[in-house]
Protein backbone atom coordinates (compact mmCIF):
# COMPACT_ATOMS: atom_id res chain seq x y z
CA UNK A 1 0.00 0.00 0.00
CA UNK A 2 2.63 2.15 -0.40
CA UNK A 3 1.93 3.93 -3.46
CA UNK A 4 1.16 7.81 -4.09
CA UNK A 5 -2.74 9.00 -5.07
CA UNK A 6 -4.18 12.44 -6.39
CA UNK A 7 -5.61 14.07 -9.11
CA UNK A 8 -5.15 17.72 -10.50
CA UNK A 9 -7.74 19.30 -13.03
CA UNK A 10 -9.00 22.67 -14.63
CA UNK A 11 -12.17 24.00 -15.39
CA UNK A 12 -13.58 27.21 -17.46
CA UNK A 13 -16.26 28.69 -17.75
CA UNK A 14 -17.13 29.59 -21.33
CA UNK A 15 -20.45 31.20 -20.86
CA UNK A 16 -22.79 31.28 -18.04
CA UNK A 17 -24.17 28.17 -18.77
CA UNK A 18 -21.42 26.25 -19.99
CA UNK A 19 -18.49 24.63 -17.85
CA UNK A 20 -15.33 23.04 -19.86
CA UNK A 21 -12.92 21.04 -17.60
CA UNK A 22 -10.31 18.70 -17.63
CA UNK A 23 -9.21 16.41 -14.65
CA UNK A 24 -5.93 14.01 -14.45
CA UNK A 25 -5.18 11.73 -11.68
CA UNK A 26 -3.39 8.83 -10.30
CA UNK A 27 -5.20 6.04 -8.50
CA UNK A 28 -3.87 2.99 -7.11
CA UNK A 29 -5.28 -0.72 -5.37
CA UNK A 30 -3.57 -2.62 -2.69
CA UNK A 31 -1.56 -5.93 -3.66
CA UNK A 32 -3.07 -9.19 -2.06
CA UNK A 33 -3.03 -13.32 -2.42
CA UNK A 34 -5.95 -15.02 -3.64
CA UNK A 35 -7.45 -17.67 -0.82
CA UNK A 36 -9.46 -19.40 -3.25
CA UNK A 37 -9.81 -23.49 -2.55
CA UNK A 38 -6.65 -23.10 -1.23
CA UNK A 39 -4.77 -26.48 -1.86
CA UNK A 40 -0.96 -25.77 -1.84
CA UNK A 41 1.16 -22.57 -0.70
CA UNK A 42 1.84 -21.80 -4.19
CA UNK A 43 -1.72 -20.59 -4.52
CA UNK A 44 -0.48 -18.10 -1.90
CA UNK A 45 1.92 -16.36 -4.24
CA UNK A 46 1.14 -12.32 -4.19
CA UNK A 47 -0.69 -10.54 -6.52
CA UNK A 48 0.96 -6.79 -7.70
CA UNK A 49 -0.65 -3.37 -6.74
CA UNK A 50 -2.80 -1.81 -9.43
CA UNK A 51 -1.76 1.84 -11.02
CA UNK A 52 -4.25 3.80 -13.47
CA UNK A 53 -3.45 7.10 -14.70
CA UNK A 54 -7.02 8.62 -16.02
CA UNK A 55 -8.11 11.38 -18.28
CA UNK A 56 -11.12 12.91 -18.54
CA UNK A 57 -12.48 16.15 -20.37
CA UNK A 58 -15.87 17.56 -20.78
CA UNK A 59 -18.35 19.92 -20.02
CA UNK A 60 -21.36 20.79 -18.30
CA UNK A 61 -24.13 22.86 -19.00
CA UNK A 62 -27.74 24.24 -18.56
CA UNK A 63 -29.80 25.67 -20.80
CA UNK A 64 -33.56 27.20 -21.77
CA UNK A 65 -33.53 28.54 -18.75
CA UNK A 66 -32.41 26.03 -16.97
CA UNK A 67 -35.37 23.56 -19.02
CA UNK A 68 -32.52 21.09 -20.23
CA UNK A 69 -28.89 20.08 -18.95
CA UNK A 70 -26.96 18.41 -20.90
CA UNK A 71 -23.51 16.90 -20.02
CA UNK A 72 -20.89 15.09 -21.27
CA UNK A 73 -17.15 13.36 -20.71
CA UNK A 74 -14.67 11.57 -22.61
CA UNK A 75 -12.08 9.17 -20.79
CA UNK A 76 -9.04 7.32 -20.68
CA UNK A 77 -7.81 4.71 -18.09
CA UNK A 78 -4.40 3.87 -18.65
CA UNK A 79 -3.62 0.96 -16.28
CA UNK A 80 -0.24 -0.82 -15.14
CA UNK A 81 -0.80 -4.40 -13.29
CA UNK A 82 -4.87 -4.60 -13.65
CA UNK A 83 -6.22 -6.72 -10.95
CA UNK A 84 -8.41 -9.52 -12.70
CA UNK A 85 -9.58 -12.72 -11.52
CA UNK A 86 -7.95 -15.40 -14.06
CA UNK A 87 -6.87 -18.60 -13.86
CA UNK A 88 -3.84 -20.73 -12.56
CA UNK A 89 -3.11 -24.18 -12.64
CA UNK A 90 -2.43 -26.14 -9.09
CA UNK A 91 -1.58 -30.00 -10.23
CA UNK A 92 -3.06 -32.60 -9.51
CA UNK A 93 -5.88 -30.73 -8.84
CA UNK A 94 -5.96 -29.11 -12.27
CA UNK A 95 -6.83 -25.33 -13.19
CA UNK A 96 -8.30 -23.03 -10.49
CA UNK A 97 -9.28 -19.32 -10.40
CA UNK A 98 -6.92 -16.71 -8.94
CA UNK A 99 -6.28 -13.31 -9.12
CA UNK A 100 -3.50 -12.58 -11.57
CA UNK A 101 -1.83 -9.29 -13.26
CA UNK A 102 -2.19 -8.32 -17.03
CA UNK A 103 1.23 -5.53 -17.07
CA UNK A 104 -0.31 -2.98 -19.63
CA UNK A 105 -4.04 -2.34 -20.22
CA UNK A 106 -6.11 0.22 -21.21
CA UNK A 107 -10.11 1.50 -21.16
CA UNK A 108 -11.81 4.06 -22.90
CA UNK A 109 -15.15 5.54 -23.75
CA UNK A 110 -17.81 8.56 -23.48
CA UNK A 111 -20.48 9.33 -21.44
CA UNK A 112 -23.79 11.49 -21.66
CA UNK A 113 -26.43 12.54 -19.66
CA UNK A 114 -29.30 14.69 -20.39
CA UNK A 115 -32.60 15.71 -17.58
CA UNK A 116 -35.38 17.80 -19.39
CA UNK A 117 -38.12 19.94 -17.58
CA UNK A 118 -40.57 20.38 -21.01
CA UNK A 119 -43.68 20.88 -18.25
CA UNK A 120 -44.00 21.51 -14.86
CA UNK A 121 -43.96 18.14 -12.90
CA UNK A 122 -42.45 16.36 -15.45
CA UNK A 123 -39.12 15.24 -15.79
CA UNK A 124 -37.21 13.25 -18.46
CA UNK A 125 -33.56 11.74 -17.87
CA UNK A 126 -31.67 9.67 -20.70
CA UNK A 127 -27.76 8.20 -19.91
CA UNK A 128 -25.81 6.93 -22.09
CA UNK A 129 -22.51 5.30 -21.63
CA UNK A 130 -19.98 3.61 -23.91
CA UNK A 131 -16.28 1.62 -22.80
CA UNK A 132 -14.12 -0.61 -24.61
CA UNK A 133 -10.88 -1.95 -23.04
CA UNK A 134 -7.96 -3.66 -24.29
CA UNK A 135 -4.92 -5.94 -23.12
CA UNK A 136 -1.88 -4.16 -24.46
CA UNK A 137 0.65 -6.62 -22.70
CA UNK A 138 -0.52 -10.07 -21.20
CA UNK A 139 0.10 -13.18 -21.22
CA UNK A 140 -1.07 -15.97 -18.65
CA UNK A 141 -2.97 -19.57 -18.33
CA UNK A 142 -5.09 -20.79 -21.45
CA UNK A 143 -7.66 -22.04 -19.23
CA UNK A 144 -9.67 -24.53 -22.45
CA UNK A 145 -6.05 -25.15 -23.83
CA UNK A 146 -4.59 -26.34 -20.60
CA UNK A 147 -7.11 -28.56 -19.78
CA UNK A 148 -7.81 -29.93 -23.07
CA UNK A 149 -3.72 -30.85 -23.36
CA UNK A 150 -4.63 -32.87 -20.04
CA UNK A 151 -7.38 -34.80 -21.41
CA UNK A 152 -5.18 -35.93 -23.99
CA UNK A 153 -1.71 -36.69 -22.07
CA UNK A 154 -3.21 -37.10 -18.61
CA UNK A 155 -0.43 -34.35 -17.25
CA UNK A 156 -1.14 -31.24 -15.65
CA UNK A 157 1.21 -28.58 -17.62
CA UNK A 158 1.01 -25.07 -18.00
CA UNK A 159 -0.31 -23.55 -21.58
CA UNK A 160 -0.10 -19.61 -21.49
CA UNK A 161 -1.22 -17.39 -24.38
CA UNK A 162 -0.12 -13.97 -25.57
CA UNK A 163 -3.39 -11.80 -24.87
CA UNK A 164 -1.59 -8.61 -26.23
CA UNK A 165 -4.61 -7.07 -28.10
CA UNK A 166 -7.25 -8.85 -26.75
CA UNK A 167 -10.86 -7.32 -25.60
CA UNK A 168 -11.50 -7.46 -22.80
CA UNK A 169 -14.82 -8.61 -23.56
CA UNK A 170 -16.78 -5.42 -20.69
CA UNK A 171 -20.00 -4.52 -21.59
CA UNK A 172 -19.44 -1.78 -24.54
CA UNK A 173 -22.80 -0.16 -24.09
CA UNK A 174 -25.22 0.54 -21.03
CA UNK A 175 -28.17 3.03 -21.42
CA UNK A 176 -30.78 4.25 -18.81
CA UNK A 177 -33.39 6.47 -18.74
CA UNK A 178 -36.81 7.58 -16.80
CA UNK A 179 -39.95 9.32 -17.38
CA UNK A 180 -41.56 10.92 -13.76
CA UNK A 181 -45.21 12.95 -13.56
CA UNK A 182 -45.87 14.87 -10.44
CA UNK A 183 -49.43 16.62 -10.32
CA UNK A 184 -51.58 17.87 -7.98
CA UNK A 185 -54.63 15.16 -7.34
CA UNK A 186 -57.84 16.66 -5.19
CA UNK A 187 -56.40 19.78 -4.23
CA UNK A 188 -54.37 18.55 -1.21
CA UNK A 189 -53.04 15.39 -2.48
CA UNK A 190 -50.06 14.79 -4.87
CA UNK A 191 -49.44 11.84 -7.29
CA UNK A 192 -46.04 10.59 -8.58
CA UNK A 193 -45.90 8.18 -11.65
CA UNK A 194 -42.50 6.98 -12.65
CA UNK A 195 -41.47 4.61 -15.19
CA UNK A 196 -37.12 3.74 -16.00
CA UNK A 197 -35.25 0.98 -17.88
CA UNK A 198 -31.91 0.25 -17.52
CA UNK A 199 -29.87 -1.70 -20.77
CA UNK A 200 -26.25 -3.06 -19.95
CA UNK A 201 -24.47 -4.83 -23.13
CA UNK A 202 -22.85 -8.44 -22.67
CA UNK A 203 -20.03 -9.05 -21.20
CA UNK A 204 -17.65 -11.80 -21.24
CA UNK A 205 -15.34 -13.04 -17.98
CA UNK A 206 -11.71 -12.56 -17.34
CA UNK A 207 -10.96 -15.70 -16.94
CA UNK A 208 -12.36 -16.42 -20.31
CA UNK A 209 -10.76 -14.13 -22.84
CA UNK A 210 -12.04 -14.51 -26.03
CA UNK A 211 -14.29 -17.09 -25.09
CA UNK A 212 -18.21 -17.08 -25.94
CA UNK A 213 -20.98 -19.20 -25.46
CA UNK A 214 -21.71 -19.81 -21.87
CA UNK A 215 -18.74 -17.45 -20.88
CA UNK A 216 -20.62 -14.36 -22.10
CA UNK A 217 -23.00 -12.48 -20.13
CA UNK A 218 -26.12 -11.96 -22.88
CA UNK A 219 -27.11 -8.33 -23.06
CA UNK A 220 -30.30 -7.47 -20.94
CA UNK A 221 -32.83 -4.31 -20.50
CA UNK A 222 -34.46 -4.30 -17.18
CA UNK A 223 -38.16 -2.48 -16.96
CA UNK A 224 -39.50 -1.01 -13.42
CA UNK A 225 -41.82 1.63 -12.48
CA UNK A 226 -44.09 2.90 -9.14
CA UNK A 227 -46.98 5.15 -8.42
CA UNK A 228 -46.93 7.70 -5.28
CA UNK A 229 -50.01 9.00 -3.67
CA UNK A 230 -49.20 11.50 -0.94
CA UNK A 231 -50.69 14.19 1.48
CA UNK A 232 -48.36 16.33 2.43
CA UNK A 233 -49.86 18.03 4.66
CA UNK A 234 -50.94 15.46 6.49
CA UNK A 235 -47.84 13.56 6.12
CA UNK A 236 -47.86 10.79 4.79
CA UNK A 237 -47.81 8.59 1.55
CA UNK A 238 -48.47 5.32 -0.02
CA UNK A 239 -46.60 3.77 -2.83
CA UNK A 240 -46.59 0.89 -5.13
CA UNK A 241 -43.99 -0.49 -6.85
CA UNK A 242 -42.31 -2.80 -9.74
CA UNK A 243 -39.07 -4.27 -10.49
CA UNK A 244 -37.89 -5.88 -13.24
CA UNK A 245 -41.78 -5.94 -14.32
CA UNK A 246 -40.88 -7.80 -17.46
CA UNK A 247 -39.36 -10.95 -15.39
CA UNK A 248 -36.21 -11.21 -17.54
CA UNK A 249 -33.52 -13.76 -16.54
CA UNK A 250 -30.47 -12.81 -16.50
CA UNK A 251 -26.98 -12.94 -14.52
CA UNK A 252 -24.94 -10.28 -13.46
CA UNK A 253 -21.22 -12.39 -13.20
CA UNK A 254 -19.79 -15.72 -13.69
CA UNK A 255 -16.55 -17.51 -12.43
CA UNK A 256 -14.70 -20.68 -12.39
CA UNK A 257 -14.06 -21.69 -8.90
CA UNK A 258 -13.01 -25.10 -9.35
CA UNK A 259 -14.42 -27.79 -11.93
CA UNK A 260 -17.55 -25.76 -12.88
CA UNK A 261 -18.85 -22.58 -14.06
CA UNK A 262 -21.17 -20.93 -12.17
CA UNK A 263 -23.10 -17.28 -12.38
CA UNK A 264 -24.86 -15.17 -10.25
CA UNK A 265 -28.12 -14.27 -11.47
CA UNK A 266 -29.88 -10.97 -11.43
CA UNK A 267 -33.45 -10.97 -8.84
CA UNK A 268 -36.70 -11.63 -10.30
CA UNK A 269 -39.78 -9.49 -10.97
CA UNK A 270 -40.45 -8.01 -7.73
CA UNK A 271 -44.28 -5.75 -7.11
CA UNK A 272 -44.61 -4.35 -2.97
CA UNK A 273 -45.62 -1.56 -1.84
CA UNK A 274 -45.04 0.79 1.01
CA UNK A 275 -46.46 3.69 3.40
CA UNK A 276 -44.57 6.37 4.86
CA UNK A 277 -45.77 8.20 7.58
CA UNK A 278 -43.59 11.79 9.44
CA UNK A 279 -44.35 13.13 12.37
Amino acid sequence: TNQFAGRVGAQYQFTRNIMGYMMFSRGFKPGGFSANITQQASQLKPFKPEQVLTYEGGFKSMLFDRRLRFNAAGFYYDYRDQQLLGSILVPPYGVLGGYVNAPRSYIYGAEFDIEAHPFRGLVLTQNFGYQNGVYSQFQSLNRGATTAQFARTGVWSPVNTNYNGYNMGIANLTLSGAITDTGKVLHDYEMTYDADYSDRGAQTQPQHIGDGGIYRAPAYVLVNSFLTFAAAKQHWSDTVYGQNLADRRYWLSGGTQATFYGVIPGLPRFVGAKINVSY
